[in-house]
């Protein structure tokens, strides 16, 4: 296999890690693709987070280490973090992930001119009892929810502009929508890490285990107060205003995102049942549930997420 000549900068940033990390250091050492430098950036950990690494940067000196004076929060340690990468490509890694041996050689042969290349992932809090999580990877879907970054290799020239970052959402989410407005997402259609489920981990939208009624009885509300979030109204006027010529749909969903009143909801739910295999985030999408879950989406999807949440 030949091996492509672009260097690779993998971004990771600590926090309390200690539990987890020196097996995703070791993944990450061990991959078939050479890796050009490991940034790694505390955000003051009080365990043993800080020696583990200065511990591996001893014996592998392209291990870069920063700790930050004071705390950044989840978002902003990441985006000073990636600026600091010099690689040709930049891969994100979570301090307790596992990555698989051939995760990056694999994505720099996908990504070509694209933005960012992804995969899907295994989940669970170990090897033995982890199931595969496989994303939706079209646009309609990254309306609702981010790739995960931690699944991500993106052009440096790309995760490092400055204005692919907006300041209050999830960064991963920020960097699929800009991706999906620009080069796109390549995709490796099988899972090349362990994405590792614990009390700590930081989550997005989980679709957990609630009464299963509550999303219908309670969602409409919920709706209703995501669509006066400041970061809601963000979001899909970006998306709009870029989206007017080249994606229809997607720019159809945004408006209907953006306009109250019962008669564009309900058509917003019909479009959701129309493209249920789009948007919906799991497969459950077929039979009669599944349009029920289809219809409903907007109610089930504002009654589980923290997508819009503040995150400086």
């Amino acid at each position: 296999m030949i091996m492509s000549t672009k260097t690779v900068s993998v971004v990771m940033t600590t926090y309390n890690g200690e539990l987890f990390l020196r097996e995703q250091l070791d993944s990450i050492l061990c991959q078939t693709y050479p890796i050009h430098e490991l940034i790694v950036q505390d955000d003051c950990s009080t365990d043993n987070t800080v020696e583990i690494i200065k511990e591996y940067a001893t014996r592998h000196p392209f291990i870069k280490l920063y700790v930050n004076e004071h705390n950044l929060g989840f978002n902003k340690n990441f985006k000073t973090a990636v600026m600091k990468a010099t690689g040709d490509y930049v891969a994100i890694a979570d301090q307790d992930d596992i990555w698989f041996p051939e995760k990056i050689e694999k994505q720099v042969q996908a990504i070509r001119d694209h933005d960012i290349c992804c995969s899907p992932c295994i989940k669970g809090s170990t090897m033995e009892n982890a199931h595969l999580y496989k994303y939706k990877f079209c646009f309609e879907n990254q309306l609702f929810a981010s790739i995960y970054g931690h699944t991500m290799l993106c052009q440096r020239s790309f995760i490092q502009n400055e204005e692919y970052w907006l300041p209050s959402i999830w960064y991963d989410w920020s960097l699929s929508i800009y991706a999906y407005l620009n080069n796109g997402v390549a995709v490796v259609n099988e899972p090349l890490n362990l994405h590792r489920q614990h009390e700590q981990e930081v989550s997005q939208v989980d679709y957990g285990s609630h009464n299963i009624l509550s999303p219908y009885i309670n969602g409409y509300t919920k709706y209703r107060q995501l669509q006066k979030d400041s970061n809601w109204q963000l979001v899909y006027n970006l998306i709009l205003t870029n989206t007017t010529d080249k994606q229809p749909l997607v720019h159809q969903f945004c408006k209907l995102l953006l306009k109250e009143g019962l008669l564009s909801l309900f058509r917003l739910c019909c479009l959701c049942l129309k493209h249920r295999e789009k948007v919906y985030p799991t497969r459950q999408t077929h039979g009669i549930m599944g349009a029920v879950r289809g219809f409903f989406f907007p109610f089930i999807h504002a009654y589980y997420t923290n997508t819009y949440k503040n995150c400086l």
